[in-house]
């Protein structure tokens, strides 16, 4: 059934990328990404309209927006020099107006930002983890993690692609317990360092300091164990709201010792596979049965606000007794989820008709 047959009209639905306004918005890459889409939702007996971001245009944009029933939204936290803010300032008004927003930027506060590591450390997915909301409570808590594990991983709260990710190690563990002081020596290596790069040694202090730039834009900084299995991958695993949809193995470099045979041999292809692969099994009834549950009652989001379309990456974690693999969550992307397997494009084009046709969900969480 079609979902223009219960409304007087054929629902409008935007698709929202940033780009050059100016340009045809079906020439543009964005177009051509999400084309499958846009054929989903029309089959479904919507009118789609590319909206093609920029923060110059912010009238325009309005303008176009207010005439949607409701948009899907694909803007990374920063791209190209540019964050967010005006484009979620702008996201919220037209919410509050009536337009249903996926995914809304409170939405993306509390599930897409790495702060979410440190709120659901206990849902199951979690590790060891510590939130900095300034530099003192980084300066005065981040030496007791690092002796404890004597390696940790830093990520800025606000990020993609690797920005503001860090692995880092000291260089010398001191005697028994002991915190290390500010003129300890630790090895850095940066989530976006070029392969040949060569991880840097600087004072634990001076570390601590070239930090302190991140809480301006972030807010705050995530501290994690480091995971020794890195070498085998991540999967990145993807959600139509609570319903997983499908699967991708990944093969990030970004934290592995440069010299290691994993960094060095060519990384293998990743393929998307659909929600029944049975090599997932496991992770998908945990993720669908425990662990989103719980993650939707600690930050308080009813299965209706979840975005369209979202994903949870995974880092494969120590095995069980029983040689079973278990995961740790690594980060959950919500503001620019692409690619997606093809697998979730029906249901995603009817999650996101469903919502403006029935109306019975705010445009806001």
């Amino acid at each position: 059934m079609t979902v223009g047959v219960e409304n007087p009209r054929p629902p409008r639905i935007g698709l929202l990328w940033r780009g050059e306004r100016a340009a045809d918005p079906y020439a543009t890459p964005g177009a051509t990404r999400l084309a499958p889409l846009m054929a989903a939702l029309r089959e479904l007996g919507a009118t789609v309209e590319p909206v093609v971001y920029e923060d110059n245009s912010p009238d325009a944009v309005r303008d176009q927006l207010l005439g949607l029933d409701g948009v899907l939204v694909w803007v990374n936290p920063i791209q190209d020099g540019a964050s967010r803010e005006y484009l979620d300032a702008l996201l919220r008004e037209v919410a509050a107006k009536g337009v249903w927003i996926s995914a809304h930027p409170d939405v993306i506060l509390r599930l897409g930002t790495k702060t979410v590591l440190f709120e659901t450390r206990d849902v199951g997915w979690g590790s060891d983890t510590d939130c900095y909301r300034d530099v003192a409570e980084f300066r005065a808590r981040f030496p007791d993690a690092l002796v404890r594990d004597g390696v940790r991983v830093l990520k800025q709260a606000r990020g993609n692609g690797g920005n503001g990710v860090w692995k880092v190690t000291l260089v010398e563990p001191s005697a028994g317990s002991a915190v290390p002081g500010p003129d300890a020596l630790v090895e850095v290596q940066h989530a976006l360092a070029r392969g040949d790069a060569v991880p840097e040694q600087l004072r634990l202090g001076d570390f601590i300091e070239r930090c302190s730039t991140y809480f301006a834009w972030s807010r705050c900084l995530v501290d994690q164990p480091f995971q020794p299995r890195l070498a085998d991958g991540l999967v990145r695993c993807y959600f139509v709201q609570a319903e997983v949809v499908g699967f991708c193995h990944q093969w990030p470099k970004g934290l592995l010792d440069p010299s290691s045979d994993a960094a060095l041999r060519p990384a293998s292809d990743s393929v998307f596979e659909g929600p029944d692969t049975p090599a997932y099994q496991s992770l998908r009834l945990l993720a669908e049965r425990e662990w989103v549950p719980k993650m939707q009652q600690v930050l308080d989001l009813d299965t209706e606000v979840l975005p369209a379309i979202w994903d949870a990456d995974f880092l494969y974690g120590p095995q069980s007794e029983q040689g079973e693999d278990t995961y740790v969550l690594c980060e959950i992307n919500v503001s620019a989820v692409w690619p997606f397997p093809v697998h979730a494009i029906e249901k995603l084009a009817r999650v996101a008709a469903a919502h403006v046709t029935s109306r019975e969900f705010p445009g806001s969480p």
